[in-house]
């Protein structure tokens, strides 16, 4: 239709819907734009609200803190370094060794040995303490690094592994032809190109080793981290508890920072086309060592201790108190922690997609809530329900509690639960998700139509890893947990500081026995995917 001024309306009308449309679509986009920064920083928020909340209360006053510079602190801190220290010197060269040994010979037992030496991440420190603190009758700094060592190995053993199996065999290959002996190739080219992995698993362990409550307060040693049980159980001061959080989250700062220094500029030494290395069949007295050494580490990290306890649950007779309220407790958190904490790991990993400065963030914040030790996220937590002049004993009630506890495993362990989901995503093709999107799928609907039921098995082995790991927690849970309310965990430590062992060793095989369950499904099925595995 043409007007008396010459305007075809009709071309002003497909004009103007061709407007509008632009617009409503560049406002779309402006919306879930938005959308992702609110999720980014909700995500990112987790584990940083409980830290800014402890480092908040630490500037409070106190009325103990002196005392405990004066007395304490120096304690504390110098017995904390050297168990971080020591212990993980010892596992380093400990695990080192039966990586290399697994991965470049053939020995008796090799096959089964490879997958059962990582088996000790099931045993809980604090359990392994019982064990070894009544097997020696003796506690003390020397029993506390015999088990740090038998039981956080495992990190280092599987970093380095991993790292031996991704070397170039050629460069093996070379340097023996030049002439250089078995311990020449691995000390000269194998233990450097593996340094950045090693590095890695170490600060895990050194890590662990710091925010440990459980084994260090039954050995009886003052740590950072019984300090900041003592200052809050026995003064009553959050402000101290919370300074000597703030302690000890700088001391995980600097390991972190250390790792990265480590790896910097360092590369892992990986193959352009991957080859088998062909193991080296060990014969004589050597074949013996290896295949005893290996049976002698898992023994002392695993059988030895389980054995024991058996023989005192065995001893002490069927528990005096009924565990079904522990395994209910613990079953409730387990499920409700592992359900929150999957929620946001699966948002995570989807945010993660959205390129790569997000993806950065995302990892960067997991990591830093499971680098964060779990009375640290406590702490804070409890510094917020406190916030305003609530009172503490009112506010850790009930429901509150519940969320509380929560809140302290979501920021703890999504980082557990957001690499196998990760890698659950990955499944899904990039010509899939562009198939989906001609076919008028948005993000969200790409996510929960397509690449979440691909991501469905992950999703489970997520799960089952970060079950385990809430039913192993103890600092978090002993600080947070409702009154009345016990999990396996808390009931063993409880047992344990009353000196009664025999019924402790009922609700700590428990724990390791759901701790193994997964353990062994994972640490042969990662054995059975290495490529060249027999």
């Amino acid at each position: 239709m043409i007007t008396s001024d010459g305007l075809d309306l009709q071309d002003t009308d497909a004009s103007y819907t061709g407007a509008t449309l632009g617009y409503t679509t560049l406002v779309r986009r402006q919306h879930s734009r938005v959308k992702g920064w609110v999720l980014l920083a909700f995500v990112m928020a987790i584990p940083g609200l409980p830290v800014l909340f402890a480092l908040a209360a630490a500037c409070q006053p106190s009325a103990s803190f002196s005392h405990i510079v004066d007395w304490l602190l120096t304690d504390m801190v110098w017995t904390t370094v050297k168990l971080a220290v020591i212990s993980t010197c010892g596992a380093c060269m400990i695990g080192v060794v039966a990586a290399w040994l697994v991965t470049a010979y053939d020995f008796w037992g090799r096959g089964l040995l490879s997958w059962t030496l990582a088996l000790p991440l099931a045993m809980p420190a604090y359990v392994a303490a019982y064990a070894w603190g009544d097997l020696t009758g003796s506690r003390g700094f020397y029993v506390a690094v015999l088990v740090y060592i038998t039981t956080l190995y495992p990190y280092v053993y599987l970093a380095a592994r991993s790292a031996f199996e991704a070397q170039s065999v050629c460069a093996l290959e070379a340097a023996r032809l030049l002439g250089a002996g078995p311990l020449t190739r691995f000390f000269k080219i194998a233990l450097p190109l593996a340094r950045p992995a090693i590095g890695a698993g170490a600060a895990l362990m050194g890590l662990e080793i710091a925010a440990d409550f459980g084994a260090a307060d039954h050995l009886g040693l003052s740590t950072l981290t019984t300090g900041i049980f003592k200052a809050w159980f026995s003064f009553g001061d959050l402000a101290a508890a919370a300074r000597l959080a703030a302690l000890l989250l700088l001391g995980v700062i600097i390991l972190v920072c250390l790792e990265r220094a480590n790896r910097s500029g360092r590369v892992g030494g990986g193959a352009s086309s991957w080859r088998s290395l062909v193991r080296v069949k060990l014969k004589g007295v050597w074949h013996g060592f290896a295949s005893l050494g290996c049976i002698a580490l898992l023994s002392f990290a695993l059988i030895v201790p389980i054995g024991h306890l058996i023989l005192l649950a065995i001893a002490n007779g069927l528990p005096e108190r009924s565990l079904l309220q522990p395994i209910a407790s613990t079953a409730f958190l387990c499920i409700l922690g592992a359900s929150a904490t999957l929620i946001t790991a699966s948002l995570s990993a989807f945010l993660a997609q959205n390129g790569k400065r997000v993806k950065a963030c995302v990892h960067v914040a997991s990591l830093a809530g499971y680098a964060t030790p779990g009375a640290v996220t406590a702490l804070g937590i409890l510094a917020a329900l406190t916030f305003g002049g609530h009172h503490f004993v009112a506010a850790l009630s009930g429901p509150v509690a519940i969320f509380g506890l929560t809140y302290a495993y979501v920021a703890r362990f999504s980082a557990a639960g957001l690499e196998p989901i990760s890698a659950g995503l990955e499944r899904c093709t990039r010509s899939m998700l562009e198939a989906a999107a001609t076919l008028g799928a948005n993000n969200w609907q790409r996510f929960l139509r397509l690449e979440a039921p691909l991501a469905v098995p992950s999703v489970f082995a997520a799960a089952l890893i970060i079950a385990v790991e809430i039913a192993k927690e103890l600092p978090a849970t002993t600080l947070l947990r409702p009154f009345g309310i016990d999990t396996l965990a808390v009931r063993a430590h409880a047992y344990a500081a009353d000196e009664r062992l025999g019924a402790a060793a009922w609700p700590a095989l428990a724990i390791v026995g759901l701790a193994l369950i997964p353990t062994v499904w994972f640490s042969h099925r990662l054995s059975k995917s290495r490529a060249g595995q027999k």
